[in-house]
């Protein structure tokens, strides 16, 4: 068995190649390109070869092409391997060798799970459609100072539709270059949203054929949006142990300090999927509104935790509450059952 840490850079990247005793084998550079590291790490990889690489925005194209070499490759948090982070000699060939050294000795953190290509696409097209909506959602806001200082005031949403555009600009503006600018942010506006439209279109195409969509929107208050974007962060439900993992890998579990017989409860730790969790704490704010007998043990339970500990606590631990949820629903293939949540309470 070999082992090779692989430190990734943009055109080139750094090898360390050692045998089953750590004997170095193989160093240098190499072109970062699937020919390259074949080229390079073919004599290793018909006998075993065991690559660590670190996590970053090349991870999912070097990951599939070290796979198809035939190699067993592990990626993991740079942040974690704290040989490398806290290090105050750092070169690439370090790295490399440090990498090399920790998996040979079994020694790496908990390897960053690689999505399957569905959740991958998922994530491009959610990551795609998110920054078209704060581009156009930044647009109508500088419109809206524009007009302002001429004293046009806008509701609240009176830049979110073609309409409210046309009455804008119907209206006529004292200072001649407004109209001019106006027009030129309408155009853009009218771009962004045909290209958020067009993204819709195809996540709906990819929801309607998911059975694991159709099951989280069972769940009260939750949409296409927050069912595909579940789906596109977790990827397989079950490779979560339990779902206290899965509410640990969004971000939303309370940090803990414990010393003695003292243990204390902090706010949430937020090291997990930034966009999972901004999504599903609005799922939770919109539950905790609701009115509906689907809703109803979720509200109590809410109004229960929220006079002991605020609203915005309470929320938070909704959202987790949901989570789990969502977990079991996909775990047990079964769909959201109210009576069920009445039994629990």
């Amino acid at each position: 068995m070999f082992y090779c840490g692989m430190d990734i850079a943009s055109k080139s990247s750094y090898l360390y190649v050692t045998d089953k005793n750590g004997r170095k084998l193989m160093s240098g550079e190499v072109e970062t390109t699937r020919e390259a590291f074949a080229e390079r790490l073919k004599r290793f990889v018909g006998r075993g070869l065991a690559i660590a690489i670190e996590a970053g925005n090349q991870t999912a194209w070097i990951y599939k092409a070290l796979l198809e070499l035939g190699a067993k490759v592990t990626v993991v948090n740079p942040g974690k391997v704290r040989m490398i982070a806290e290090s105050l000699c750092k070169t690439d060939k370090i790295d490399a060798k440090t990498l090399c050294l920790l998996l040979r000795l079994n020694a790496l953190p908990h390897p960053v799970h690689m999505p399957g290509e569905t959740a991958r696409a998922l994530r491009g097209l959610l990551v795609a459609r998110r920054q078209l909506i704060d581009a156009r959602t930044k647009l109508c806001n500088v419109v809206r100072g524009l007009v302002r200082q001429e004293g046009i005031l806008l509701e609240a949403r009176g830049l979110s539709t073609f309409v409210g555009w046309e009455r804008l600009m119907g209206n006529g503006f004292k200072a001649s270059h407004l109209t001019a600018v106006v027009a030129a942010y309408h155009s853009s506006f009218v771009s962004l949203t045909k290209s958020i439209r067009e993204l819709d279109r195809e996540l709906a195409e990819r929801e309607r054929k998911d059975a694991r969509a159709a099951r989280l929107q069972t769940m009260p208050k939750v949409g296409p949006v927050a069912a595909m974007t579940f789906l596109a962060a977790v990827d397989d439900v079950k490779r979560f142990p339990s779902s206290r993992k899965l509410v640990g890998y969004t971000g939303l579990a309370p940090t803990v300090r414990s010393s003695g017989d003292r243990t204390e409860y902090g706010s949430i730790t937020r090291a997990g999927r930034r966009e999972l969790r901004a999504v599903w704490v609005q799922v939770a704010h919109l539950v905790a509104i609701d009115t509906s007998r689907a809703t109803q043990p979720l509200r109590t339970w809410f109004n229960r935790v929220a006079r002991r500990r605020g609203k915005k606590t309470a929320t938070i631990a909704l959202a987790r509450r949901l989570l789990v949820i969502a977990y079991h629903l996909l775990r047990d293939e079964t769909v959201y059952d109210v009576t069920r949540l009445k039994r629990v309470a």
